[in-house]
């Protein structure tokens, strides 16, 4: 009976196939300069059930911000369980880390001219189903003689906002596509979708805390289908992600953010998601990254802070005197980017030495 339930869902997954973007209003019908909740319908999903819904906010000039918002991970029967705190599987308007309304630092603080994003188009792809946005399989868990499954659709709900964001945002200045943690590695996997979107436009991608993972991801959530441009199984990987679409898309620039010791990124390590600890991951997969393309840069900040595009932290960080603020500012206009690391790694460097 579990096993038909599952083949039920996956069949109605099939015919519903990923929502079409005429099937949400479009921006015109929601208020300008708000945070606007979307909910897509059809066939997205969280991982337990809930329904799925992202966010907008309409800004006043003509370049486009795309945010994948991060939030863990599970793979396993004792990470996945209703009960888990490795990811979160629903999307709450009242939570701040849901709704970007309640929550203006960083990247989406839109009340200081400070921010090189505040006159930019915003989308936040809002993440519950525990496969870093890019899961495309149902799996039957058994945890403790209590069967359940988790929705690992992803993919699906990525889908659903980026085709509602190419029919609603056909000719943007500019588009830059990021997100922090899971929300990195679902920016890295989905960016050369965009580029390919959006030819004729200038395109960045920064993945913020998430180059510290090492190994095959393929067979973690039967991910991806069955093909990413021609890679399959254990020869998927973050790094890879990165490579293709610097490869593919050579006058765009690609890079990464992270800590010399970000203490979540270790974590996953500890507990058996990552083959490699987390300082030779970044350090190795960074390696692999500027070894195959010439378009790819790095700012790797002292400390041990996960994520800093969603912080207060995003406009005070400075390494060997480089602002963070600023470097991003320079990789979102096309200007001339160097790579940046940490000399003394034990703790971050503040804006001119405070």
């Amino acid at each position: 009976m579990k096993h038909l339930l599952v083949l039920v869902f996956l069949f109605l997954f099939l015919m519903w196939g990923p929502v079409a973007a005429q099937d949400i209003p479009p921006r015109q019908q929601f208020p300008v300069s708000t945070w606007n909740q979307i909910a897509p319908g059809g066939a997205t999903t969280c991982g337990h059930g809930a329904p799925y819904s992202f966010y907008y906010r309409e800004g006043p000039g003509e370049d486009l911000l795309i945010d994948f918002q991060g939030g863990g991970m599970c793979w396993n029967a004792q990470t996945c369980n209703i009960s888990t705190t490795t990811f979160d599987d629903s999307i709450n308007p009242g939570d701040p880390s849901d709704n970007p309304d309640l929550f203006p630092v960083g990247i989406t603080n839109v009340y200081t001219e400070d921010n090189p994003f505040v006159n930019y188009d915003m989308v936040y792809v809002n993440y519950c189903t525990g496969d870093l946005h890019t899961g495309n399989t149902v799996v039957g868990y058994d945890y403790g003689g209590n069967w359940f499954e988790t929705r690992h659709l992803g993919s699906v709900n990525a889908t659903a906002v980026l085709n509602w964001v190419y029919n609603n945002f056909p000719d943007p200045d500019s588009v830059f596509v990021t997100g922090c943690s899971a929300g990195a590695v679902g920016a890295a996997y989905w960016a050369n979708d965009i580029m390919q979107h959006y030819p004729n436009e200038r395109v960045a991608l920064l993945g913020d805390s998430g180059g510290g993972w090492r190994g095959g991801l393929g067979p973690t959530w039967n991910l991806w289908g069955t093909n990413y441009y021609g890679l399959t199984g254990d020869a998927l990987s973050i790094e890879k992600f990165y490579i293709t679409a610097a490869q593919n898309f050579p006058n765009n620039r690609v890079a990464e953010y992270n800590t010399a010791w970000d203490e979540t990124q270790s974590f996953f390590h500890d507990v058996g998601f990552s083959a490699v600890e987390y300082e030779d991951a970044l350090r190795l997969n960074l390696r692999d990254i500027n070894n195959s393309v010439l378009n790819f840069r790095s700012y790797t900040q002292g400390g041990n802070l996960h994520c800093i595009l969603p912080r207060t932290e995003f406009y005070d960080y400075a390494t060997n005197q480089v602002r963070f603020r600023d470097w991003i500012a320079d990789l979102a206009a096309g200007r001339r980017l160097n790579n940046i690391a940490c000399t003394d790694c034990s703790k971050p460097e503040l804006l001119f030495g405070k």
